[in-house]
């Protein structure tokens, strides 16, 4: 009793509900600490050191009216008060799952948004990319209106939020693609998509006169050479591009659809090429190839297309080869003139030779290599698939080299090696491991699922200061122990007088490393982004959290213990002003959590109705504080919303048992409860006009005084008193 107020609070405000009790505080206006300087993880961060909490607080309200009432009162203020927005709402789940153990968060599928959640993915693992996108604090009038604040917004939760996946729901209303609305359940091109964000971005930075991220990264020059034969002179022009279009068709390996791309054609003849400087026709060698390569090459692979015969589009599965490291230096500027050196300029229309003693590949020559860091999949046919993204972790950590498959919501680690990479990702046809001759299907089968986009980074600016982040929230960050840094203090333990012992080196990088990770924890190294972007994540976690530690099953059950552990004491001398506060507790958890939430979670019903009506048949004082309730505004739209407007048949069920069991212990404590006529009467009004609108979930209705006018002369009494019968006859056939 003497200890108990300090010990519940500080195990609610800081072992079990830090994120309820912020929230809470938020809406108090005093001089509390600022929201974003709060550490909001609870001290109990795992399952058994949470229940071990829970047991505690059970053990407290044993037998203790004072710790009943102040636990009762603290956990229906900080999580069941009624909601306006969830009055009439059930089967109700928040967001309650953590990101992935991979410590990325998912994007969610729209209907038909895998498009885009591919490539936003893969923008967002680029190194320095979306922290210099979120560096950008431009406020505007309405950021809901803008494609560029959207995309802020996305990565901001990609980087800090707490949730498995987060829903960009405002930038699928306000995206357009070539001025196009998009609908989400429609499937667009991913290519397509990647080409028009871009742009829309660069033009945002490019009007606020700030660098042009995207440009910068993934912008290359193509050089659209004209080189004449049987003169010295040579024609260029240099043309702008974000990705590389490569065909598939007949092409074996990504090399040889490079060398088509930039294999030249012989201008001659009729169709030659006429020469401004030589003012007379020539011979000429027309092609395209880079002159000046992006640190990030994107590679489109062009697999879908249209057969004009049949008139519809198709998608060419063609297997197309790729290696982990590719080296674009042949097919620059440099390369060509260097094959120029070694070749006979006529032959270079056919550019065939490419391993021979002249070869731009052979050992020795120049190198400008890539490394393979982002595929985008794509399954299915032309008119329907589906998108997702493979991308390499790039950052300088233990998990350097990992690679992940992002797909929509889901994010995992995914082995990729040659063998996975083949299967994954080159396309063309492949046997099955096990083959049934009765299967319709061919032994040799296509692979509809392939590469579409390619991400290559030059390995030149793979050691980028600028790294990519994975979130100081993630999984196992929050669920890490909360590790203890400071020296013994005890001087059995570390005597003032001993020597401090020498550390060595690889213990201080530990004790750095422990350091940051808790300020980590704690948000003291936070990235800068707007601050009414981080506001907006900080806000959405704290409601995720709140919501995490209220719709689980320990939680339930803990109230359960809760409200039921001194259900029996009849004894005790304080037992009526006990059954009130652990009724109050009950009716406010099932009213306004429990029965609202999905079937998975109401496991416990029987328990719950069992341990109601033990408190309402042993406590006139609990069972007056329910009528006198139930006959008030709240307790008015609670029979409506609950008996007759409700969708879910159990707990309809429930809820007019719980009201029946309400009823017949009113009519035990009939010559003390004045009110019990007055909540009779609110039922029986609901016959005007409630329960004809809800014909469809009345049977429960009816069912609750079919069971009440079963207790005998009593309840029949009282129910002819206020003309029940008669005006369920009335309801039934009408008034005439």
């Amino acid at each position: 009793e003497r200890l108990g107020p300090s010990l519940i609070r500080q195990l609610l405000d800081d072992f079990l509900f830090r994120a309820s009790r912020i929230i809470f505080n938020s809406h108090i206006p005093t001089g509390s600490t600022p929201l974003s300087q709060q550490d909001f993880h609870p001290k109990c961060s795992t399952a058994s050191s949470r229940l071990a909490a829970y047991e505690v607080l059970v053990m407290l309200a044993d037998s203790s009216i004072s710790n009943l009432q102040l636990i009762t009162e603290e956990l229906l203020s900080l999580h069941h008060q009624a909601d306006p927005a969830l009055i009439k709402e059930f089967d109700y789940l928040p967001p309650v799952d953590s990101r992935s153990i991979s410590g990325f968060v998912g994007l969610k599928n729209g209907g038909a948004t895998c498009y885009m959640n591919a490539v936003f993915q893969q923008l967002y693992m680029q190194p320095g990319l979306p922290e210099a996108i979120l560096s950008v604090d431009d406020e505007v009038e309405n950021p809901d209106e803008s494609v560029f604040h959207q995309v802020q917004s996305l990565f901001g939760h990609l980087m800090e939020s707490k949730l498995q996946y987060y829903v960009p729901e405002t930038f699928w209303k306000i995206f357009k693609m070539w001025n196009k609305e998009l609908y989400v359940r429609e499937q667009q091109d991913a290519y397509e998509f990647f080409t028009s964000l871009i742009d829309q971005m660069d033009e945002y930075l490019k009007k606020i006169g700030r660098e042009q991220v995207f440009k910068n990264t993934f912008q290359g020059i193509f050089s659209d050479q004209k080189i004449c034969k049987d003169c010295p002179h040579r024609y260029e022009r240099e043309e702008p591009f974000m990705a590389l279009n490569l065909g598939v068709t007949s092409c074996q390996s990504l090399e040889i659809s490079l060398d088509q791309f930039v294999r030249g054609e012989v201008l001659e003849g009729s169709n030659a090429y006429y020469c401004e400087k030589c003012k007379e026709k020539r011979t000429t060698v027309k092609r395209t190839c880079i002159k000046s390569l992006p640190i990030v090459l994107v590679i489109h692979l062009m697999r879908f297309g249209f057969d004009w015969e049949s008139g519809r589009s198709i998608k060419y599965d063609e297997q197309i080869r790729f290696p982990w490291i590719l080296n674009m230096e042949p097919y620059t500027v440099l390369g060509m003139a260097r094959q120029d050196s070694n070749f006979e300029i006529g032959d270079m229309g056919k550019c065939t030779e490419q391993g021979g003693s002249g070869s731009p590949r052979k050992k020795g020559a120049p190198t400008e290599n890539y490394e393979l860091v982002g595929v985008i999949v794509h399954s299915g046919q032309a008119h329907a698939g589906h998108y997702y993204s493979f991308i390499k972790d790039r950052r300088v950590c233990t998990a350097k080299g990992k690679w992940y498959k992002f797909n929509d919501n889901v994010v995992e680690e995914f082995v990729l090696n040659d063998d996975t990479l083949e299967y994954e990702c080159f396309g063309g046809e492949y046997r099955p491991k096990v083959y049934d001759q009765s299967n319709p299907y061919p032994e040799v089968r296509r692979r509809y699922w392939n590469a579409y986009m390619l991400f290559y980074q030059r390995v030149s600016d793979q050691n980028s200061p600028v790294l990519p982040k994975k979130s100081r929230v993630s999984v196992m960050r929050q669920e890490a122990e909360d590790l203890s840094l400071s020296a013994p203090s005890s001087p059995e333990i570390s005597p003032q007088s001993s020597p401090r012992p020498h550390r060595p080196n690889s213990d201080r990088l530990t004790l750095l490393t422990k350091l940051v990770k808790k300020g980590e924890k704690k948000g003291l190294f936070v990235e800068k982004m707007p601050t009414r972007i981080y506001q907006m994540v900080r806000d959405e976690n704290l409601k995720f959290m709140k919501n995490r530690d209220v719709y689980n099953s320990d939680y339930f059950n803990f109230v359960l213990s809760l409200a039921s552990v001194n259900a029996t004491k009849l004894k005790h001398p304080l037992y009526q002003a006990m059954a009130k506060a652990s009724l109050q507790l009950s009716f406010q958890f099932l009213f306004q959590s429990y029965l609202r939430t999905k079937k998975k979670l109401r496991v416990d019903t029987d328990e719950w109705i069992t341990t109601i009506e033990m408190l309402l048949s042993k406590s006139s004082e609990a069972c007056q504080w329910l009528v006198k309730y139930l006959i008030g505004p709240e307790g008015k739209e609670l029979l409506k919303i609950f008996l007759l407007e409700c969708s879910v048949r159990d707990v309809r069920v429930a809820v007019a048992t719980v009201f029946e069991k309400t009823l017949q212990s009113a009519l035990m404590y009939q010559e003390t409860m004045k009110d019990l006529e007055q909540l009779l009467e609110v039922l029986l009004t609901l016959l005007d006009k409630d329960v004809p609108e809800n014909c469809k979930n009345c049977s429960q209705y009816f069912f609750l005084f079919n069971n009440f006018v079963q207790k005998g002369f009593g309840s029949c009494q009282l129910l002819l008193r206020h003309g029940a019968f008669r005006r369920m006859i009335c309801f039934l056939l009408g008034p005439s």
